[in-house]
């Protein structure tokens, strides 16, 4: 029998997790262990979720585990990857057993903020690469915003505007030319 990533002398139970997705939930920390083949299994027979909403931020709580985990089932070390850039949240991966850990409450964290249709996508290179590329942009704009001030909203309108301008390789080229 399984044991909890997080409290090791307790035994997982088999569960069933929104609309019978097998799963193993641990009874003193509520978390849940999936395999990615029965999430993929489950998920062609299920069809897609609904899309999470634009903008969604992580309001809901969850616990986190913080310390690495050992897999329940083969003992290595798994690793963490972020759902989204807004949640501190990080669900747990082996590899080897293609089992993801989900803390209490990250189950709805991921439905929220990645849809539940995209879990095995979140344990991929591509998905993590763009939540890094969101996390810097928004740390520039952050920065940017402090360095300008008001004018900031004038240099967003402004790049707004130019985004969507049939001459904007002209214009971008004639600013960049011009001496100030």
């Amino acid at each position: 029998m399984a044991t909890c990533p997080r409290c090791p002398d307790t035994g997982l139970q088999h569960t069933l997790v929104s609309d019978s997705l097998p799963a193993h939930a641990c009874p003193s920390c509520d978390g849940l262990l999936v395999g990615l083949v029965a999430y993929r299994r489950w998920r062609e027979t299920h069809g897609t979720a609904s899309t999470p909403a634009a903008g969604s931020t992580g309001t809901l709580a969850a616990d986190d585990a913080r310390d690495a985990l050992s897999c329940s089932k083969c003992r290595r070390i798994m690793t963490k990857y972020r759902i989204s850039p807004d949640a501190p949240n990080r669900i747990d991966f082996c590899a080897g057993c293609e089992d993801i850990w989900l803390d209490d409450g990250e189950w709805e964290m991921v439905e929220l903020l990645a849809g539940s249709d995209h879990l095995a996508n979140i344990v991929t290179q591509p998905w993590q690469y763009r939540l890094r590329g969101e996390a810097l942009e928004k740390m520039e704009r952050k920065r940017l915003a402090a360095r300008l001030g008001d004018d900031f909203d004038k240099v967003r309108e402004l790049a707004d505007w130019l985004h969507d301008h049939e001459a904007r390789d002209e214009i971008f080229a004639y600013l960049l030319r011009k001496s100030y």
